[in-house]
């Protein structure tokens, strides 16, 4: 069956995340190295990204520490994205695979400012879905079936079969969205990607890739 629409995660899958939790380190006056080591390593075990966080910062609180960053730097770029966190394969793999005649989503887990941000990049994506403006997130059934319901409206009649989600995770994005019946890659980078990569259960994504040039060549293979 080919594939007809791709959707994709955001962070560490479009966005380098790297400044992100640079300014995340810099805030409570840890290292780079520090901040990133202890994170890994966390993950590396077994841990959760907020595992790792309370273990830097005893007591960390998201949702109260983004308001707090938020009041005293308003205009900042804080734990947000933009233009330049963009991958640099992002623009062309697209116009590869728009090309080829693929439509584009992006469906991840972001806060509702991520939308705008996105669609102001001009990606020349054919829809945009976000968690927070979904009220359900990955890896929750619920967000696949938004998923495939935003990949309908973009291309009527496609099916889940024809419908292939990229991520960075294989518990977040390659499980569940194979669970709901469509494909899945795994995509070897970021802060969970190797990792995720390495594990047993990577062997059961369509394919695990380095980059989104290698997507839209294994695409044009597939196809």
């Amino acid at each position: 069956m080919a594939i007809r629409t791709v959707v994709f995660d955001v962070g560490e899958t479009l966005v380098d995340e790297t400044r992100i939790f640079a300014r995340w380190a810099d805030r409570f006056g840890i290292p780079h190295m520090a901040f990133f080591g202890t994170i890994g390593a966390v993950l590396g075990s077994g841990g959760t990204l907020t595992d790792g966080f309370r273990l830097l910062v005893p007591g960390f609180d998201l949702a109260a520490e983004s308001a707090r960053w938020s009041a005293e730097d308003p205009g900042g770029e804080r734990e947000h994205f933009g233009e330049g966190d963009l991958y640099p394969d992002v623009r062309p793999a697209f116009a590869a695979m728009r090309g080829s005649g693929l439509s584009l989503v992006i469906a991840g887990n972001q806060p509702p400012e991520a939308g705008p941000t996105l669609t102001a990049m001009e990606l020349g994506v054919d829809g945009i879905g976000i968690s927070d403006d979904w009220g359900v997130k990955k890896p929750e059934p619920e967000f696949f079936d938004r998923v495939l319901s935003l990949a309908r409206d973009t291309r009527p009649g496609v099916t889940p079969g024809e419908v292939l989600y990229v991520g960075d995770r294989v518990d977040n994005d390659v499980l569940p969205a194979l669970r709901a019946g469509m494909r899945a890659v795994l995509l070897r980078r970021g802060i969970y990607g190797y990792r995720h990569a390495a594990t047993e259960d990577a062997a059961r994504a369509d394919a695990v890739l380095d980059d989104l040039h290698q997507l839209a060549d294994w695409i044009a293979r597939q196809n």
